[in-house]
């Protein structure tokens, strides 16, 4: 049975040391004399090129003064890279939610993104104006939600990464969805036609009577990477979990062929967004 490596929980877990030492105001060489290691040797760990014991884990959180909850979580992370399964984290960070920063990472790294989104319009593909909507719909703190904003329009770049590709599968319900005034919506649909029109973004709509199907359980993520096993997603309410063990993604990855047999076309995919702005009967707000 293939197992992925320890490379997407290396680098997992090396990209958040790498933000508790960007928090604590440390630069590489500065953090790297503190604990008494190569600059380069450092480097590696927070790239997740080389392995990491929870020993020096626990050193670099006591340079880096990070304590409670947060201090438990990476150590328990550390301990499990050799660990097959799913790993979760939750809102811990002070700059940016830490399962945010790890998908920006792996997506990176990946040769191919597969978004499945029944009922709202996935992160890649929101206007500023939606996301906005959506976040202080659910009550995130506008001060906070700015900082998501900026987080995601960095993310989004990726999309213009020649060598990689996106899939979007998109549930019909997700094109109605009210978030935010007609004006916004009908700019999210105008601008989901727009990267459709890019030629490693491809966006399919799932008719809502496309009938009973493994996909209707929730959203989720996969993530193919050129030399390792799939790597899963699954957003939950306050956190999000990741999934490397082919037993738990294989379900997921099976469920792709699925929605593929089940949802249209790339063309009729677009004609029937087209419609669906249409029938909106607005000039959309400028995009963003």
């Amino acid at each position: 049975m293939a197992h992925k490596s320890p490379g997407v929980k290396a680098k997992a877990l090396g990209t958040q040391l790498r933000v508790c030492r960007e928090d604590a105001g440390l630069n590489m060489r500065d953090a790297a004399e503190a604990v008494d290691c190569d600059k380069s040797a450092l480097s590696r760990l927070e790239t997740g090129s080389r392995r990491v014991s929870v020993e020096e884990v626990a050193l670099l959180l006591g340079v880096y003064r990070v304590r409670g909850a947060l201090r438990d979580e990476l150590l328990a992370a550390a301990r499990s890279l050799d660990e097959s399964g799913w790993w979760g984290w939750g809102q811990g960070l002070a700059s940016l939610p830490k399962a945010m920063v790890t998908l920006a990472e792996c997506e990176s790294e990946a040769r191919r993104v597969t978004n499945w989104a029944p009922m709202l319009v996935p992160g890649l593909l929101q206007t500023m104006y939606y996301a906005r909507a959506w976040l202080l719909a659910t009550g995130t703190d506008r001060e906070r939600v700015e900082m998501l904003l900026a987080a995601r329009a960095t993310r989004q770049r990726i999309l213009s990464t020649e060598g990689q590709e996106f899939i979007f599968f998109l549930g019909e319900p997700a094109l109605f969805t009210s978030v935010g005034d007609a004006g916004v919506l009908a700019t999210q649909l105008a601008r989901i036609r727009e990267l459709g029109e890019r030629r490693n973004v491809s966006i399919r709509v799932l008719p809502a009577g496309a009938g009973p199907h493994e996909g209707q359980l929730g959203s989720f993520v996969v993530m193919e990477f050129p030399a390792t096993g799939p790597l899963v997603l699954v957003e939950l309410m306050r956190s999000s979990v990741f999934l490397d063990d082919e037993v738990q993604t294989q379900p997921y990855v099976a469920a792709l062929s699925t929605l593929s047999t089940l949802a249209l076309s790339e063309a009729e995919s677009m004609r029937r967004i087209t419609q669906v702005q249409a029938g909106l009967g607005l000039v959309s707000v400028p995009a963003g």
